[in-house]
């Protein structure tokens, strides 16, 4: 069982809050370019992007305590892992957009014109 507060294994030993510790991946050089120009456009250092991102999938993105549990309660129900489950709410996404068209509940939805997908066109 996880922690939602500090994502610890029930019976694993809670690391302080602000203790880091260090860590190397390899990874392909195509991510890391990726990584890298994605932490520029939102003006951060690469490791507070990396950081945001893991910390991102960790906790659902910050959603309030109410939405994490339902989630969680969802993804264990369809005995999916974080991963496969957050892919599977996108391509729910998808499919939304492709019946309602882009940008269909923006807040100038009223002004944005429905946008066929590229397929269809």
């Amino acid at each position: 069982m996880v922690n939602h507060e500090n994502g610890a294994l029930e019976g694993e030993v809670s690391p302080a809050r602000n203790e880091k510790v260090m860590q190397t991946f390899r990874m392909p050089r195509p991510l890391v370019t990726f990584l890298k120009s994605e932490a520029r456009r939102g003006q951060r250092d690469l490791t507070a992007h990396v950081i945001r991102l893991l910390e991102g999938i960790r906790n659902y993105f910050g959603l309030p305590g109410v939405a994490t549990a339902l989630l969680e309660t969802d993804r264990k129900h369809l005995e999916m892992e974080r991963f496969e489950y957050l892919l599977h709410v996108l391509y729910a996404r998808s499919l939304q957009l492709r019946e309602k068209g882009v940008g269909f509940d923006a807040p100038s939805a009223a002004d944005v014109r429905a946008v066929k997908p590229v397929e269809e066109r």
